[in-house]
């Protein structure tokens, strides 16, 4: 794919992206901030935000960065945490790990920015305590969840962002 195909293709996707903010018939929220092109790495840098609806995380709404590579959709992007998350799925970072982002277990070249969005906000509603990216709080998540929710709560009152 040339860089020009790579450029529209992007474009595409994130204009599908946007749809998600605006679609009411969809479970899945996402609010597009900004959308910029990185010409030194060569990718494409989208920011917003996404809409959890689980009892301790549909409180608040959370800023993300998706980062698409040159050559997407053959190479999958890295999907980062701007806003602060107790969560399993991410590290101290703000790094979020699913599978679908590993090139090696699900990814396909007809996974689209909005699949991966969707992903995240599944991933978010419903943590996977084999599929995780911070170690104690996996383990917390599966030996202690009322201390899991109590500190999950607290970074949301804390550092989540308004749902408007």
């Amino acid at each position: 794919m040339t860089t020009s195909n790579f450029d529209e293709y992007a474009r595409t996707q994130i204009d599908e992206l946007k749809l998600l903010g605006s679609e009411t018939h969809t479970s899945v929220i996402f609010k597009l901030d900004s959308a910029s092109f990185n010409e030194e790495a060569k990718e494409h840098i989208i920011t917003g935000r996404i809409f959890p609806h689980s009892d301790i995380f549909k409180e608040g709404a959370f800023q993300i960065q998706i980062k698409v590579p040159p050559y997407y959709p053959l190479n999958t992007p890295k999907v980062k945490f701007i806003t602060p998350i107790y969560h399993p799925s991410v590290n101290n970072d703000g790094e979020f790990h699913h599978e679908l982002l590993l090139k090696t277990a699900c990814w396909t070249s007809k996974t689209t920015l909005k699949d991966i969005v969707k992903a995240i906000v599944e991933r978010i509603d419903a943590a996977e305590v084999y599929c995780f990216k911070n170690c104690e709080v996996a383990e917390e998540y599966v030996k202690d969840r009322m201390g899991f929710n109590r500190k999950a709560l607290e970074m949301v009152k804390q550092f989540a962002l308004p749902r408007n």
